[in-house]
């Protein structure tokens, strides 16, 4: 593909590759996952255009949405095995997946609870969340017939947030090995952003740049996690501004992608050369050093079976030690670019944060660290700035974190 190192993939074949991953999950994983986690059955029932999120983490690719009501049934057998089911309509896209079972489709609620009785769960998990929205996608409505079809059993029910936590934010060998190349896509679609070759200072905006981002994921076919945001600091001017780009300013994009499954978050800011400069404002590159350090000190604190709340106090105080301004904000990655798992602080909460706060640690998860640190610049006059940064990392088994790019919070000169 032009302008990339990357060797994109034929569409088709990208969701052969998520589909041979989402097979392999659901086969080695999720038994592991529902046996840590105390539970049985683990129900997902979803409305056409009103899915659970979790959903499109256990269908093939092909299959964009629920059909009229979707109901997917992962069980804990009677002999120890585990089996995964599909009660609703029969649909040949699903037949690598799971065993579709028969049934009258006008008696589908009375064949689920027929089903699960058969089964005999002591515990029926059922995705209703008060913490994570991602773990919270069965509606009002289905929960109450659930309820009314399952009579003496619904005392069976229970939430299935550490379930569900657990499958969205955990990754196998596989997606940890793929991450390195869908970090290098995003970091290289964002190098050109922030070059010669879109920004000519003095005419091109902070908004065409958001759309040259724009347009160049679309050209790939590759999604965006979400909206760009491009902005930047100048001297003299108080906080982040949008707007014509100008020699001297510092510019921040904050983007990110989904390639192969896996959305990606990050931040870098950038330096725009003034005619004969070759290099940026010491200043400048010192807040950048400061924002790096600090993420290392955040890395260490991320130890396997702390709480979020933990991690973020702990990097807050050795900042603190450090004589470091910085505010802390990061979240797992994965499926969804915010997504479940240890919340470590909020961006306009800096203390405890209750529910995703206490997610624990694990191994074999991304998160997308992110932060802020302020410092003044002498070459601005000594202006407060706010050097604003985001990596991708992996935490493995060994509880070491891993940047997927060598330059990260380096300052980038345009």
């Amino acid at each position: 593909m032009r302008g990339y190192s990357i060797d994109i993939p034929s569409l088709r074949r990208q969701q052969e590759i998520c589909d041979e991953i989402k097979l392999k999950r659901l086969d080695s994983l999720l038994p592991g996952l529902m046996e840590e986690t105390g539970i049985e059955l683990w129900l997902i029932i979803a409305g056409e255009q009103n899915e659970d999120p979790v959903f499109r983490s256990l269908v093939p690719s092909s299959i964009m949405n629920a059909s009229r009501t979707t109901c997917l049934a992962f069980v804990k057998e009677k002999d120890g095995s585990y089996g995964r089911y599909s009660i609703n309509k029969p649909n040949g896209r699903l037949a690598r997946f799971y065993r579709q079972l028969k049934f009258d489709n006008t008696l589908q609620w009375e064949y689920i609870a027929d089903f699960i009785r058969e089964k005999d769960p002591k515990t029926i998990g059922i995705n209703i969340s008060k913490d994570s929205t991602l773990c919270s996608g069965l509606s009002a409505a289905f929960y109450l017939r659930l309820f009314e079809q399952l009579g003496e059993l619904a005392d069976r029910l229970v939430d299935a947030n550490d379930l569900c936590v657990r499958w969205i934010e955990t990754r196998t060998e596989d997606e940890l090995a793929m991450y390195p190349s869908v970090y290098k896509l995003t970091t290289e679609i964002m190098d050109r952003a922030f070059s010669r070759e879109v920004i000519t200072p003095g005419i091109t905006t902070t908004q065409e740049v958001e759309w040259w981002i724009i347009e160049e994921c679309h050209r790939l076919g590759i999604p965006l996690s979400f909206r760009p945001d491009v902005n930047l600091q100048r001297p003299g001017q108080s906080g982040m501004v949008t707007g014509t780009i100008r020699h001297g300013d510092l510019l921040h994009y904050d983007d990110g992608i989904v390639y192969l499954g896996l959305a990606t978050d990050h931040q870098r800011l950038g330096y725009v050369l003034k005619p004969g400069e070759t290099e940026a404002p010491k200043g400048l590159e010192e807040g950048c050093r400061i924002g790096r350090e600090f993420a290392d000190m955040t890395g260490r604190e991320m130890l396997f079976g702390r709480t979020g709340n933990e991690v973020f106090f702990a990097a807050k105080q050795a900042a603190k030690e450090a004589g470091i301004d910085a505010t802390l904000y990061t979240h797992p990655v994965g499926p969804f670019v915010h997504s479940a798992g240890p919340t470590i602080g909020l961006y306009d909460k800096q203390e405890f944060i209750p529910g995703r706060g206490e997610n624990k640690v694990h191994a074999n998860t991304a998160y997308a660290l992110e932060y802020n640190v302020a410092a003044k610049v002498p070459e601005w006059g000594d202006q407060k700035v706010w050097f604003y940064l985001e990596e991708t990392i992996l935490l493995k088994e060994s509880g070491k974190i891993e940047y997927l790019d060598a330059r990260h919070g380096q300052l980038m000169l345009i």
